[in-house]
């Protein structure tokens, strides 16, 4: 039995040419279309050579994709053929497949250039060969990708535009995209901030050494519940639905355990926050609670650089994964320059009590005072000496800062906040400036900013 393995691109280095365009989220949006659905034709092509193992092309897996990007840009694959067999066939479905993507974009000349224009690797390897490198033979193929990816024999610059497959078809699509640009999401929803959304799974390895270490088939049932998440039509529709039409926002790309998207930080009841809970409940729902997604969401005034809001995005997520499995890193940067910036477990008991408090201000069963977060900082001193002690709470300095006699719905929502600051436990500026983070980015949220 040999295993086969390909990887397409440049994925990333794609998304971050495409934010220097005037059209960049419809170019954005079209260059990862581009890859999930090459992949899909590639896929098709290969499907009755080989036997696919990831992603999922079982039941109507094969005729989806359209608006959603739900294939990845790797695919390992088994077969009983000799390795010279293996790609030979593979290399002609490939052209057949590079010919069918140049037909689609309306110019067939534009076959010769996909092997410049795209990153393209292909492993064949035996089951002897790969448990040289992991036991695990997932893993062996990823490792062995991977190496062969730092042999770049692409470019987004070579090719003139007009002969460069990624860039035409961008071009063909950005004509009929109906993808809403940046500011029109703002102007829609009356706030001029927007949210980019990124996600990862956490402890997909273990699963994978878990499933398909002994029999790699074992991998198949992940494959599948991966492909359950983005697509399983559920109270408000599959990914893309939930994306676009719950929270009004665009969804870049959503295969493997990978996510991108841009968001509106509210729409109508709504909001970014509400937007990664659903997400973490699909994933655990479809994919097992053995598993999560960590989050980064990078809030910026809708003038904002997208390519530095997508990068810094990204920067989030890894901080995020750094920090704890399932955890979210949520950064607010004002039109002023001013930021703010939070990392918890989404788990946590203070990520929990602070989620709690978002919902209760935004609707109106909680209040707090206008300017609670300057007022409380006017403390920080104390409030980090009270928590040297283990059993420390702000509950009677907030008795004696926030005496006078107020709404019903401010007293309330005090005391959740005196919960929460209990829950954070802020012991030094560091800790106290998260907090501080926390309830900017409460202020933020309730305020009409027209």
């Amino acid at each position: 039995m040999n295993y086969i393995a390909y990887t397409i691109g440049p994925i990333y280095e794609t998304i971050l040419a495409s934010l220097n365009d005037e059209q960049k989220t419809k170019r954005l949006q079209a260059g990862s279309a581009f890859f999930s659905n090459f992949m899909c034709e590639l896929l098709i092509a290969i499907k009755d050579d080989f036997t696919v193992l990831v992603p999922h092309t079982g039941g109507d897996a094969l005729s989806k994709g359209g608006n959603m990007g739900v294939f990845h840009d790797r695919f390992i694959a088994i077969s009983p053929k000799l390795e010279e067999e293996i790609r030979e066939i593979f290399a002609k479905r490939l052209k057949e497949v590079q010919h069918l993507i140049a037909k689609e974009i309306g110019d067939l000349s534009l076959s010769a250039y996909f092997d410049e224009a795209m990153q393209n690797h292909l492993v064949v390897a035996s089951n002897e060969a790969l448990k040289a490198v992991d036991k695990n033979v997932i893993f062996a193929l990823n490792k062995l990708l991977d190496a062969q990816e730092l042999q770049r024999r692409f470019s987004l610059k070579t090719l003139e535009e007009e002969k460069h497959p990624i860039l035409c078809y961008q071009k063909k699509h950005i004509e009929t995209s109906r993808v809403k640009t940046i500011e029109a999401i703002s102007k829609e929803v009356g706030m001029p901030y927007y949210a980019v959304v990124t996600a990862d799974g956490d402890k997909m390895g273990q699963k994978i050494k878990s499933l398909a270490t002994e029999n790699v088939t074992g991998i198949r049932p992940l494959s599948e519940a991966l492909y359950r998440f983005f697509t399983a039509k559920e109270e408000d529709g599959d990914l893309y639905d939930l994306t676009t039409d719950t929270y009004g926002g665009i969804l870049i790309y959503a295969g493997g355990d990978d996510i991108l998207a841009l968001l509106p930080v509210k729409k109508e009841d709504n909001t970014v926050l509400d937007y990664i809970q659903t997400l973490d409940k699909r994933f655990k729902k479809h994919v097992g609670d053995d598993v999560s997604l960590s989050f980064g969401v990078n809030i910026a005034y809708y003038k904002y650089p997208l390519r530095d809001a997508v990068n810094e995005a990204f920067d989030l997520l890894d901080n995020a994964k750094s920090h704890a499995p399932n955890s979210v890193s949520v950064k607010l940067t004002k039109h002023s320059g001013q930021w703010f910036k939070m990392i918890q477990a989404l788990s946590s008991d203070a990520y929990t009590k602070w989620y709690a408090l978002v919902e209760g201000v935004l609707n109106e069963t909680l209040a707090l005072p206008h300017a609670f977060h300057h007022s409380v900082e006017r403390y920080k001193a104390a409030i980090c000496k009270t928590y040297e002690d283990e059993l420390g709470s702000v509950a009677a300095l907030f008795d004696m800062v926030f005496a006078d006699e107020r709404k019903q719905e401010e007293k309330e929502g005090i005391k959740k906040a005196c919960e929460l600051f209990d829950a954070f436990r802020p012991k030094d500026d560091a800790s106290f400036d998260a907090l501080f983070s926390a309830l900017a980015i409460i202020k933020f949220l309730r305020e009409d900013r027209k």
